[in-house]
């Protein structure tokens, strides 16, 4: 390995010091023997084996594992922060113009090692190009032109998929105000179009990417068309490529996001324990998750909060959030109209029924929901209720009137269903909420029996309605 020789006496004065103590530090005495024998340069590679007492097959390994070591110091710990690696990116040119060759190779050689395992393909394309340059005039320049246009397709190729996840909870967002089939088949489109991306480009983000579509197209779409992969399987290689991947890439901050869809998977599947471990780790952030809505559909967690507290036992702990601010992107009117609800369930649950209704009616204000019943209807149903818990029968009568005539005039057989709930509110509206009739109760198991599916709602008001009507 005449490179590692010419290297090693090309290292300047400091950096020869720096890894000599350290090998010293070490006690890695056969590599300090070589590596100062060959700053030196007093003995041949005979009399260096001689010396150490070793074979020829030893004495390649050798060189070659203090050729890493000479590597890892001239390129850092790219793990270690952004900074580092920004450092090292803009070292490339003056090591280009200032060192010895064999000195820059290896240092660009350790840096596309790292980050190729690293899956960092944006720096990638510097380092491909800084080789390029400096083999303009050799055989290999082809060689690297070629990686560097690969990586600059990997970086389009990424582009394209996180423009493919937006796409995805934007109409994600839609079909769950909706429950449209023709969303739904949108939402179905855009999971072939990653799956077809990550064939072409199978690199960790793009499977991460397509690891998350694949998890909220069963978790919120109730789609689970591939058998030959479990949720939890596809939750843990999710969390196994973040942890792959070094401090330094964006993806760090997507566990955040995975460790809601792991809350959201196992309290569908009703194991609470697991998915109390989960549900702690993610309220902690409650304030900040809102912001996560281009990852997945994190919004839904305050809707879910309401309900495994309900669960649990713990209402109280709502009242922690009735103060909070909670920040959000104001376009993102998904999350708007969820925060919006649970705002206003936190009002009820502080004994505010008033600012509850402000809330609510607030939302059906602001928002045009003319193509989207199932949130609009959903609203309303939820703001007859406090209605009734306030005494206004006349306003809780013109709401059921108009859902009930939108429902029968368009023949949505679907939400059929929620006639028996206004039936069982009409009750409460005769009676002017008087003692609960086995009439009521009918209609209540009733409904609680039809709400399910595609078209299930109000769950985070089933506490309330189970404690008075069941």
């Amino acid at each position: 390995m005449i490179k590692l020789k010419n290297i090693i006496s090309n290292l300047e004065d400091s950096v020869f010091q720096t890894i000599q103590h350290s090998l010293i530090k070490n006690k890695a005495d056969h590599f300090l023997f070589l590596f100062e024998s060959y700053k030196k340069n007093t003995l041949t590679d005979k009399e260096i084996i001689e010396q150490l007492k070793i074979n020829s097959n030893s004495f390649y390994v050798l060189k070659s594992r203090l050729y890493d070591k000479i590597q890892e110091y001239l390129s850092g710990d790219i793990y270690a922060s952004k900074e580092e690696v920004v450092k090292q990116l803009h070292q490339i040119p003056v090591m280009c113009l200032n060192s010895p060759r064999e000195v820059t190779v290896a240092f660009l050689e350790k840096l596309e090692k790292d980050l190729l395992a690293y899956d960092m393909h944006n720096e990638l394309t510097v380092v491909y190009s800084a080789l390029k340059k400096i083999n303009t005039y050799s055989d290999k320049y082809f060689y690297y032109s070629q990686l560097y246009n690969k990586h600059i397709a990997f970086n389009l190729s990424l582009e394209k998929s996180l423009e493919i996840l937006g796409n995805f909870n934007r109409v994600l967002g839609q079909y769950n105000f909706s429950r449209s089939k023709k969303l739904l088949d949108t939402l179905l489109f855009l999971r072939k179009g990653i799956a077809e991306h990550h064939a072409l480009n199978p690199s960790k983000s793009i499977e991460l990417i397509q690891n998350v579509i694949e998890l909220q197209t069963r978790l919120f779409a109730g789609v689970n068309d591939d058998e030959k992969k479990s949720t939890e399987d596809i939750l843990a290689q999710c969390h196994k490529i973040i942890s792959e991947m070094p401090n330094v890439s964006v993806y760090k901050n997507w566990d955040l996001s995975i460790d809601f869809l792991y809350f959201e998977y196992y309290y569908q599947i009703k194991q609470f324990k697991s998915a109390k471990h989960y549900y702690d780790k993610v309220n902690e952030h409650i304030q900040t998750i809102l912001l996560s809505s281009h990852i997945c559909m994190t919004s839904m967690f305050l809707l879910r909060k309401i309900s495994f507290l309900q669960d649990q036992g713990k209402l109280e702990e709502l009242k922690e959030d009735y103060d909070k601010t909670l920040l959000y992107d104001q376009a993102d009117v998904h999350s708007l109209v969820v925060m919006g609800i649970y705002k206003a369930m936190l009002s009820y649950y502080e004994g505010k029924q008033k600012e509850a209704t402000v809330r609510l009616n607030s939302i059906l204000n602001i928002n045009s929901f003319k193509d989207y019943f199932h949130i609009n209807t959903e609203i309303k149903m939820l703001l007859v209720y406090v209605y009734l818990q306030m005494g206004e029968f006349d306003l809780s009568d013109s709401l059921t009137k108009n859902v009930y005539r939108k429902i029968k005039t368009e023949k949505l057989e679907s939400y059929y269903y929620l006639l028996d709930l206004i039936k069982l509110f009409g009750e409460d509206i005769k009676s002017m909420n008087k003692k609960v009739t086995a009439k009521q109760r009918d209609f209540f198991t009733l409904f609680m029996a039809r709400n399910k599916g595609e078209t299930e709602m109000l769950k985070y008001l089933m506490f309330e309605l189970n404690k008075k009507y069941a």
